[in-house]
């Protein structure tokens, strides 16, 4: 089962995306863009890469906390290759183990890299939800349901954040009780040396607020990134439709079923922003849109994964 896995996700990313390709009206979609304003397209690419380098600050203080202290370039330049392989991996963290593997092969720690990545995730997580929540608590009206169901999806997902921040340091705190003397090899081991790590990620507590207060900025330029994207593609959708329906869409990818999000973003973008009032072949046409600015603010990747992949092999030949 696990070898078909990755087949199954490629077909259910080719599937879906061909599904948008046969719904699409072309001529009007090529309207669309013909009146889209270049200088927001644009600007929807600079707020996604500035929303990576964010992304990448918050990684770096996460790491710091573990002993992991890692050359700018070279952290970047594992960071924009794990971003590239998230891309075209059959796995929605097989950019984040190619990071790991990148900085492991260089003597680096995988048990430290592979949990302060996992808890990297988990801080984005919690800023989808806190947005989402707080955007539906300020804007109930955009979802198309009664508006105290709103409130409570809203109250829900801020509850869900608070109960992350709230469970995950008391988790390595419990795990290494309960296991810790008593597991001293293998796997105990492991969990062991991991429930540590958690523990020196999240205390004292206070440790929190830097993680959380980067996750909002970067998942908020996101939603930004799709707004500007969309202005004028979707003129009748607000800044609030945006950051209730994005954190959604994001939250929706956490289901491992395609290639690293891909047809399942765009689908979950249309199908949520149409539900919101949006007009489905502008829909479709945003989605298609930030497809291919999200694959060009991966580019980066290319000239890093080539550049260090070519010193590396250059390394182990010289050792030879």
């Amino acid at each position: 089962m696990s070898k078909i896995l990755p087949w199954i996700k490629i077909g259910v990313s080719v599937g879906l995306l061909g599904s948008l390709v046969c719904f699409l009206d072309w001529q009007e979609s090529l309207v669309l863009l013909h009146s889209a304003n270049r200088y927001e397209l644009a600007l929807g690419l600079g707020l996604l890469l500035v929303a990576y380098g964010i992304n990448g600050i918050r990684l770096i203080k996460l790491q710091q906390r573990v002993g992991l202290e890692i050359p700018g370039p070279l952290f970047w330049g594992s960071y924009f290759t794990g971003l590239l392989f998230s891309y075209v991996l059959p796995s929605s963290v097989g950019g984040d183990a190619v990071r790991a593997m990148f900085l492991a092969r260089r003597s680096y720690p995988m048990g430290a890299l592979v949990v302060s990545g996992l808890v990297d995730r988990f801080f984005g997580l919690l800023g989808l939800l806190g947005l989402g929540g707080i955007a539906i608590l300020v804007e109930p009206s955009v979802l198309p349901i009664r508006q105290d169901f709103s409130l409570i999806l809203g109250s829900g997902l801020l509850l869900g954040m608070v109960s992350g921040l709230w469970l995950l340091p008391r988790l390595g705190i419990w795990l290494h009780g309960k296991w810790g003397k008593r597991m001293i090899s293998g796997w105990g081991a492991k969990l062991e040396s991991g429930a540590l790590q958690i523990q020196q990620f999240f205390c004292p507590s206070k440790r929190l607020f830097v993680p959380v207060s980067l996750s909002l900025v970067s998942q908020g330029l996101v939603i930004l990134s799709y707004a500007s994207c969309g202005h004028s593609l979707l003129p009748d959708m607000s800044l609030a439709h945006y950051f209730v329906a994005i954190p959604g869409i994001m939250l929706v990818l956490v289901v491992p079923i395609s290639m690293g999000g891909l047809g399942l973003r765009e689908v979950s973008t249309v199908g949520l922003l149409v539900w919101m009032g949006a007009d489905a072949q502008a829909a479709l046409t945003l989605s298609l849109v930030f497809l291919v600015i999200s694959w060009i603010s991966v580019m980066p990747g290319i000239l890093t994964a080539v550049h260090y992949g070519f010193r590396s092999l250059s390394a182990e030949n010289n050792n030879q």
